[in-house]
């Protein structure tokens, strides 16, 4: 039987779909956190392994919500049917 990609079974949520609202919110969060206003009108030095350590945790919190996301996305799929 010939089904399209990302889908599991019949009444289920395709995992395309949870994938891409998956991408679709971390998008949108990484786009609202470089669009905040960091403190502009206080301009100073900060040091570059401060800065990097910041947005590597940043990235890395994204990348788990968003890894979160598609497994409870799955799981609301799977409990579906």
């Amino acid at each position: 039987m010939f089904r399209p990609i990302g889908v599991v079974g019949g009444g289920e949520i395709p995992m395309a779909f949870v994938g891409s609202i998956a991408f679709l919110i971390f998008l949108l969060r990484y786009v609202s956190i470089r669009l905040s206003p960091s403190a502009q009108n206080n301009i100073k030095e900060v040091p570059m392994k401060k800065t990097l350590t910041v947005k590597v945790r940043t990235f890395g919190s994204a990348v788990l919500e968003t890894i979160w996301a598609i497994g409870a996305g799955g799981v609301a799929g799977h409990l579906s049917a």
